[in-house]
């Protein structure tokens, strides 16, 4: 079940940053609070790429760690009631191509799978200046 891997992928990142004061990018309700890490968790598909670089930017958040859709998956996204409209799947070279091309390095990168078979991939960026 795909919910049960973001919530393992969840606890990773909250057990990884727990020292850091961490904010988690709402969808629903995008906004920009100060934050040493930013937590996106499939967000971006529906904000853009562009615009969660921008909050991203704006939290002045050291770390950004993102969990995107596989496009390789065979379903869209579950809707469930939590995602509020129709997105746009991201490629993880575009991500790191955006990212980097913001100031931000890729520092960490895993692809995990659910047992239906669905695909998650964490990317985890840091400012250059950080």
């Amino acid at each position: 079940m795909i919910q049960t891997l973001l919530d393992a992928i969840h606890r990773q990142q909250i057990e990884q940053y727990e020292d850091e004061k961490v904010y988690e990018l709402d969808c629903r309700n995008p906004k920009a609070e100060d934050s040493d890490v930013l937590l996106v968790t499939l967000a971006a598909e529906f904000l853009g790429l562009q615009k969660t670089i921008e909050l991203a930017l704006a939290c002045h958040a050291k770390v950004v760690s993102l969990i995107l859709w596989d496009p390789k998956n065979e379903r869209t996204i579950p809707s469930g009631g939590h995602w509020p409209r129709a997105y746009r799947t991201i490629l993880p070279e575009q991500a790191v191509m955006e990212f980097q091309a913001s100031d931000m390095d890729l520092i960490y990168m895993r692809n995990p799978q659910d047992e239906d078979g669905n695909r998650l991939i964490r990317l985890d960026f840091q400012t250059m200046y950080a």
